[in-house]
């Protein structure tokens, strides 16, 4: 299983512009597309959920 980190477009809060990103497991960028699809775009999980705006592999 691979690692990816999706990363929000920057946001602008009152300490200064911030990035969301959270890192999942997946077998393919097929899969993790199909998934945020599948959510409108959307990456959600019990801490919060934000919209992807990219993905990149994590290499180890």
């Amino acid at each position: 299983m691979k690692k990816f980190r999706l990363c929000s477009a920057a946001i602008s809060k009152s300490e200064g512009i911030a990035t969301v990103e959270n890192t999942v497991g997946a077998d393919s960028y097929a899969d993790v597309i199909e998934y945020i699809e599948s959510n409108a775009g959307w990456y959600t999980a019990d801490n919060g959920a934000f919209k992807v705006a990219y993905i990149e592999e994590v290499v180890e």
